[in-house]
């Protein structure tokens, strides 16, 4: 009867801890499936979105792959608790000023200072790489699109119109605007605007979430992978460039409407090779910093 009643009593509280946890899971899934709903339509007409629906999974699959770390959760901290009330003012704050992406990136933080507050620094520890994911599935403030589009633009137009100078295609460019000239000079025979929806934006913001993912299962310091993905930025800038120098070749040695297609398609291709790229600096990160088994 003793061994019963100490089983009993060890079962109450584990018992009322899930309870807890289960209504504080339907509480965040009561702020969080609005905001979520509310960027669907975002998703669905926001190229450098479209992946924004796979986001959540994405993370509850890597918070799986951990869960031998997350399962006891038995060490809460008050600062976790500040934090968690920080958060929900700035969230407040976002709804009373209709700030769109003010909203979802509070409920992140306080997804992630909730894991501080319940269970301590091991479990923010092992969740919160996770957890950050979620930044990539939010738009960017329009007011740092507005700063980063022109010079991404001035920069992609110029490096584009260089390496189409250098494949042998007649080119004058002012600013954004990029022309090619006949042979025997003369009106432009084709030309483009570089607009901000062809600065890189789009290849950029899902780059980064490659980056990102890359460096969360790269085995380095903290420190080289923000660098792997800091590199996302030049390589990004590299895709739009070439991008432009194949549609200018297009357009020069073919017609405006295979220019055209080169435009539509080209795309996913660079992006592709990016990560590559991408994954080829992270071999390279691994086996400089990783000492050899014989010393």
């Amino acid at each position: 009867m003793q061994v019963t009643s100490l089983r009993t009593h060890a079962a109450g509280p584990h018992l009322s801890a899930r309870i807890g946890l289960g209504i504080l899971a339907a509480l965040a899934l009561m702020l969080c499936v609005p905001e979520l709903i509310s960027l669907w339509p975002l998703w669905r007409s926001d190229p450098s979105l479209s992946h924004g629906p796979f986001v959540p999974l994405i993370v509850c699959s890597l918070l799986w792959m951990r869960k031998s770390e997350l399962r006891q959760w038995r060490a809460a901290t008050p600062q976790g608790l500040i934090g968690l009330a920080l958060c929900g003012c700035l969230y407040v704050a976002a709804v009373w000023a209709d700030i769109d992406f003010l909203k979802p990136l509070s409920l992140i933080g306080m997804l992630i200072a909730g894991v501080w507050f319940l269970g301590g620094v091991k479990k923010l520890v092992a969740s919160a790489g996770a957890l950050g994911l979620l930044v990539f599935m939010i738009p960017w403030p329009t007011t740092l699109i507005e700063r980063i589009s022109f010079p991404l633009q001035l920069t992609s137009s110029a490096f584009g119109a260089l390496f189409a100078g250098i494949l042998g295609v007649p080119i004058r460019r002012e600013g954004v605007n990029i022309f090619v000239l006949p042979a025997a000079g003369g009106k432009p025979i084709y030309s483009i605007v570089v607009a901000q929806q062809c600065s890189g934006l789009t290849s950029l913001t899902v780059l980064l979430l490659v980056g990102y993912l890359t460096a969360y299962f790269t085995p380095i310091a903290a420190r080289w992978r923000v660098a792997l993905v800091a590199s996302v930025v030049p390589l990004a800038l590299l895709a739009n460039s070439l991008r432009l120098t194949f549609i200018l070749f297009a357009g020069a040695h073919g017609s405006p409407s295979l220019a055209k297609w080169v435009h539509d398609h080209e795309g996913p291709v660079l992006i592709l090779f990016c990560s590559l790229g991408l994954m080829g600096l992270r071999q390279a990160l691994i086996s400089w910093l990783t000492p050899d088994s014989e010393d």
